[in-house]
């Protein structure tokens, strides 16, 4: 199986490296190209970007520093999961309703779903500021953000975070836990909380990476044989695991987790990432959607994403790991160790390997 692996593209921690780096004096900002002004005009006009992300009171306040530096662009925003947003947008368009600006959704909902609708528009022509291009500015460079998709302008990746792991109730959960196997013990039948692995991307990225080392029957083995509860609810997941009703989960979201710890919930939550389930992803990668209402104050919202003032914002509140170098760490345990070599899961090359992930998952689960 490590064969299988190995000829799969990897991708070593310099995604992240630059994260962690001291933040060093700014140079000047390269001035704006000379269609910018009118683009910004053109937006002010327009009045309002419509913005959807995942859920999480943290997307919220990374977006206010948009309202602050563009004051006169109202930022209309949804909290929809993709497995949400989706059907949503599709249904709507299907009425000739165009709500959506922009997305930050991962690649495979992106993916499988939404690209054969039409939904997209590239994202390449819409960053046009140099700060947001400036090659030295990126880990990896700025072209790095375009590799996962083979379209190399539909999207745009930029946070880089270690994929997988899983969450034990340090008060229920008394012994080690070494790897995901360990799961399969008798005494967690029944007593584990999963993420529907046949439509969540909190489970069936990791355990993409899982059945490619642990092969493909670790699917049944672990969401038929050992009778856990599923979830197609993010936050339901968390609020669970808080409450203690479960001692180990799959797919705990950290930024959600995180809102109830700041109240002094959830501190007996421990996550421990498991060698077979370990994966790099963009994971908020960013799109542009087609027909979008409002397109020039879309373009005003990309470029200023894609800067350093905006990536320190998104890190920072949402809680995630930024490309940009000299950028801190948003969320310090998920950042892709040094020197690793991860399994991409949100390259479109790797995109069968979900895919049959979920296949096998819907075929062994009844």
């Amino acid at each position: 199986m490590a064969e299988v692996i190995s000829r799969r593209r990897v991708i070593t921690a310099a995604l992240a490296g630059g994260a962690a780096m001291a933040i060093r004096p700014r140079p000047a900002r390269a001035a704006a190209p000379p269609e910018w002004a009118g683009i910004v005009a053109a937006a002010k006009t327009e009045g309002k970007v419509v913005v959807n992300t995942f859920p999480g009171d943290g997307y919220k306040r990374a977006l206010k520093a948009f309202t602050q530096a563009y004051p006169d662009i109202k930022l209309e925003h949804t909290g929809l999961h993709s497995q949400d947003f989706a059907p949503r947008i599709l249904q709507e368009r299907q009425s000739g309703l165009f709500t959506w600006d922009l997305a930050t959704i991962p690649t495979s909902t992106a993916l499988q779903v939404l690209r054969p609708a039409g939904v997209w528009d590239p994202v390449r022509p819409a960053i046009i500021l140099p700060e947001a291009r400036e090659d030295a500015a990126w880990d990896g460079g700025f072209e790095r953000g375009f590799a996962v998709v083979k379209d190399r302008a539909l999207s745009y990746g930029f946070t880089a975070n270690r994929g997988g792991g899983v969450t034990v109730n340090t008060d229920l959960v008394r012994e080690e836990i070494k790897g995901l196997t360990d799961l399969l013990n008798p005494r967690w039948k029944g007593k584990l909380l999963l993420p529907d692995v046949r439509v969540m991307g909190d489970t069936f990225w990791p355990m993409t990476s899982a059945r490619l080392h642990l092969g493909d029957d670790i699917i049944k083995r672990l969401f038929v044989d050992q009778e856990p509860v599923l979830s197609r609810d993010t936050r339901q997941v968390v609020e669970f695991m808080v409450r203690g009703r479960f001692p180990i989960a799959l797919g705990v979201n950290p930024l959600l987790l995180s809102q109830f710890q700041r109240q002094g919930l959830g501190k007996n939550l421990k996550l421990l990432h498991f060698p077979e389930m370990d994966t790099v992803n963009f994971g908020t990668t960013l799109w542009l959607v087609n027909k979008a209402p409002h397109p020039n104050a879309a373009r005003v919202f990309v470029n200023w994403l894609l800067t350093k003032d905006a990536q320190v914002a998104w890190a920072r509140e949402v809680e995630t790991n930024s490309r940009r170098l000299g950028v801190e760490p948003g969320n310090p345990d998920f950042l892709p160790p040094k020197d690793a070599k991860l399994f991409q899961v949100d390259a479109e090359e790797n995109l069968a390997e979900v895919v049959k992930t979920q296949d096998i998952a819907k075929a062994v689960m009844k």
